[in-house]
């Protein structure tokens, strides 16, 4: 230590601050590397960074023996603090936190100078990459990728985060890809956490961005993947009016509900005004069509049923690229609302099916305007009710497939894992959409959150079943046929809004 103090004078003098501010949760901190505090970065005097040493307590400090191969300490780099600058082949190794698999949740501070740009894609930040596996873009391996896998362009200092599941965290290595001499980093790394847990709610998760990117003037990812609920919901809200949001009951967000996409399925036949009972832009998934005759209403649900049979003529006649007919064996259900709507609080009470036939609830739409096509998709939830692996994942998605200014698909993620099986009983599902903002909410409880970068346009309601072999599996022939049941569902626009449309 007596070293590490000779260092860290000789670094002051030169001109490094040093900082001492530490982050809002430390619950589950496995590893924290903070550049600001030089007391934590062993380097020589000409800032070559032998070890730079973990904050956390636990002891997990990242090294590099070999000189050639040292990332630099340099001052005033980012918000007027130090940062390790990494270029070349420098990079910084650390041993194993947890050999067990579970979940982690890692936040990193980065920037690339116009200097430091070299082109190349898929740099690695971090490298989590335990023995056995093939690389460390799969569990229970996994990375952290500079500017989100794309060129190595310059770009300004930037918090991204992530969680991951079913991983290992390390051996590490900082700078490059675990797995090889390759995906080298080219720029600077100024504060790194890792935690051995997921966060139970948004504001701890939130509280974390905060703090880095306050102390590091350092903008928030665009592209980050959003808060995901780990662990059961808790206490739940106790519906007091069927009037309001059940996890607003309160109302503080001055909602008022919205008729043309609330329904009690209380009629003999669904609302023809309000509903198709099937997809007119979309026949199914493959194998399975959808069919009118799937969808009923009875006693006060509107189900939706998955068969194992036969499919009609019409659709036995379709052939794929192969020649062979492209739908068969099943048959499914769609409900697709004939209105649009942009922006709300969407609410159902649902029971999905007990097969491998997914329960999907979701929204999806093109728009055009001046610009050019908008077509994006919001999957509230798509649950594989009794798929091997699937029966306890609330799948929860965003997806963007064009707008004027992107033409290539992606999407945004989560699965929220519940404490139960989600096709034993009826559960409320709620998707709260704002300009701001996308949450969902399982009975009342917020499961997700992320930012709302790309879905401000209208889309259109849909619930459905489809197959998905190539994700859930095809169902087995006992669980057919089976049902998808939806007790109500309910939509609430902001009361400013109604009123500005309105005039």
């Amino acid at each position: 230590m007596i070293r590490v103090m000779l260092i860290t004078h000789a670094l002051a003098a030169l001109g490094y601050s040093q900082q001492t501010q530490g982050p809002p949760s430390t619950d589950g901190l496995q590893l924290w590397l903070d550049a600001s505090d030089v007391q934590t970065v062993v380097a020589g005097k000409d800032g070559a960074v032998e070890e730079w040493l973990d904050k956390s307590g636990n002891g997990h400090h990242a090294t590099q023996d070999e000189a050639a191969r040292r990332p630099r300490l340099v001052p005033n780099a980012m918000n007027e603090m130090p940062v390790v600058r990494f270029g070349g082949r420098a990079h910084l190794n650390l041993e194993e936190i947890r050999g067990k698999e579970g979940v982690a949740t890692a936040f990193v501070v980065s920037q690339r100078s116009e200097e430091q740009a070299t082109g190349g894609r898929w740099q690695r930040l971090v490298s989590s990459f335990p023995p056995g596996c093939e690389n460390d873009l799969k569990p229970p391996a996994f990375c952290f990728v500079a500017n989100k896998g794309r060129s190595g362009d310059a770009y300004g200092a930037v918090v991204d985060d992530s969680t991951y599941v079913n991983v290992r965290i390390g051996p590490l290595t900082i700078g490059k890809a675990g797995h090889a001499n390759a995906q080298f980093f080219q720029g600077d790394i100024a504060e790194l956490l890792v935690y051995d847990r997921g966060f139970l709610t948004e504001d701890a998760y939130q509280s974390v961005l905060v703090y880095l990117s306050e102390k590091w003037g350092a903008r928030i990812s665009r592209t980050n993947t959003g808060w995901t609920r780990v662990g059961g919901l808790g206490e739940t809200p106790q519906r007091v009016t069927d009037d309001l949001p059940l996890s607003d009951q309160q109302n503080q967000g001055d909602w008022i509900k919205y008729g043309p996409l609330s329904d009690e399925f209380h009629g003999p036949e669904l609302d023809e005004t309000k509903w198709w009972d099937y997809n007119p832009t979309w026949k199914g998934r493959p194998p399975s069509p959808f069919l009118p005759r799937n969808v009923t209403t009875e006693n006060g649900e509107l189900t939706l049923t998955m068969r194992k049979e036969p499919v009609p003529e019409e659709f036995a006649k379709i052939e794929g690229p192969d020649g062979e007919p492209l739908f068969h064996s099943y048959t499914s259900a769609s409900v697709k609302s004939k209105t649009t709507v942009r922006y709300g609080y969407f609410e159902v009470e649902a029971r999905p099916m007990h097969s491998a036939g997914s329960s999907s609830f979701w929204f999806s739409g093109r728009y055009v305007d001046d610009e050019g096509m908008h077509r994006t998709e919001i999957d509230v939830f798509e649950i594989g009710g009794a798929a091997l692996g699937f029966e306890r994942k609330c799948n929860m998605n965003l997806h963007v497939f064009e707008t004027p200014k992107e033409k290539r698909h992606w999407s945004v993620g989560g699965k929220w894992l519940s404490p139960w099986d989600l096709a034993d009983d009826y559960h409320v599902y709620g998707l709260e959409w704002g300009e701001e903002s996308i949450k969902y909410y399982v009975d009342g409880v917020l499961v997700r959150s992320v930012k709302n970068t790309d879905w401000h346009y209208p889309l259109h309601m849909l619930f459905d079943s489809e197959t998905m072999p190539n994700w859930l599996g095809m169902p087995r022939d006992e669980d057919l046929p089976s049902t998808y049941r939806i007790r109500y569902v309910r939509a609430w626009k902001e009361q400013s809004e109604v009123q500005e449309r309105d005039g």
